[in-house]
């Protein structure tokens, strides 16, 4: 079945504190947030190389994606290990 909506979801899980400060910004110049972002990727397809400059100091640290990977406990050097043996 085909989305009833006409264009696709964005997903994005900014920190709630940047969320929240960023909110009292667009809203003390009477803008929203999705406005917002769909004005962010209209500049940067007009102006990539100086829309993306004027980011340089604001990009958030990487972080990595999808699920952690499993890690190996490797296993406890056991005290009794061989206490059967003589």
């Amino acid at each position: 079945m085909a989305s009833q909506h006409r264009n696709p979801a964005l997903t994005v899980r900014p920190p709630a504190d940047l969320k929240k400060q960023a909110t009292k910004a667009l809203g003390d110049h009477d803008r929203e947030m999705q406005a917002f972002v769909v004005a962010c990727l209209s500049a940067l397809v007009d102006d990539p190389d100086s829309f993306l400059g004027r980011l340089d100091g604001h990009w958030p640290p990487e972080t990595p994606r999808g699920r952690p990977r499993k890690t190996v406990t490797p296993p406890e050097a056991s005290s009794d290990r061989g206490a059967g043996s003589a």
